[in-house]
């Protein structure tokens, strides 16, 4: 982006596209940009005083792209160690990864990534921040996943029929009433998810009796519990009979989950098979 060229009738998706890459060139080529204007049809961009540079950014008519009107791409002040422009919000997208990769990242790590990449100076409140938006937004899409469970369910069901897939959710005392009261948010809230795959379930029918069970906690801001099944096929290889994501490693949850697997692979035969399990 440093080295980005600024076109007339260049077109833009949207007028915070446009502000993205104005605020990515500014960080990159360490000039001081700032909006000077800003509404619903036009945005124009300034250097420091005494700078030639300039882009002015219109709205299209009959459209809803934006459009480059003129520019001015000459340079003839230094560079800037600390950027206006350089709001935490922007900066939360591009430290998106890292953070998700590392919730708890140190503020003082944001920084010295920001100082080494740029050239640019970051304070702690604006680090913070960073970091709160980036949660934020990945907390965000994981509630948006879990909406659409059960939609994942009964795709499961249909793509691969045979297959056995059970939801549990939790509601609130007020859905069962006739008048709830005003406020109360009814949506079903996520508790437990069990499902066994078809193929894997006919796989398994002709491997050696034996099924290993185990479980481990879940690394994300919703937290629970995998529960899984195994078995092991001809070839030595760890073969997924069954998976569950319940709240918490419990005797219920593995109760529930067990009696699930009964009723799949059938009572009868699951009788004379082994279990394997630690603890």
């Amino acid at each position: 982006m440093s080295e980005y060229t600024w076109e007339v009738e260049t077109l833009y998706v949207s007028r915070e596209g446009f502000k993205d890459c104005a605020t990515a060139y500014t960080v990159s080529s360490g000039s001081g940009l700032r909006f000077t204007k800003v509404d619903l049809k036009r945005v124009k961009v300034e250097c420091v005083e005494g700078c030639e540079w300039y882009a002015y950014f219109g709205k299209m008519k009959h459209e809803r792209s934006w459009q480059l009107k003129s520019c001015n791409n000459k340079h003839n002040c230094s560079r800037e160690l600390k950027i206006g422009i350089m709001h935490a919000k922007w900066l939360s997208k591009v430290f998106l990864n890292k953070i998700a990769e590392n919730p708890k990242i140190k503020l003082t790590t944001l920084m010295r990534k920001a100082y080494t990449k740029w050239n640019v100076e970051l304070t702690k409140s604006k680090a913070s921040r960073i970091r709160q938006f980036a949660l934020d937004e990945l907390q965000g899409t994981y509630v948006e996943q879990y909406r659409r469970l059960y939609d994942y369910c009964h795709e499961i069901l249909r793509t691969i029929p045979g297959s056995s897939v059970h939801l549990k959710v939790q509601r609130p005392p007020e859905f069962a009433s006739e008048r709830p009261m005003s406020g109360v948010d009814l949506r079903p809230r996520f508790e437990r998810i069990y499902v066994m795959l078809d193929a894997c379930r006919r796989s398994f029918m002709a491997c050696r009796p034996m099924i290993g069970l185990d479980g481990c906690f879940l690394k994300t801001p919703c937290g629970g519990w995998l529960l899984t099944a195994m078995g092991w096929d001809p070839n030595d290889q760890i073969l997924p009979i069954a998976y569950a994501v319940v709240e918490a490693e419990t005797k219920d949850s593995w109760t529930w989950f067990l009696q699930h697997l009964c009723d799949d692979l059938g009572v009868d035969k699951i009788r004379t098979y082994t279990f394997m399990a630690d603890q």
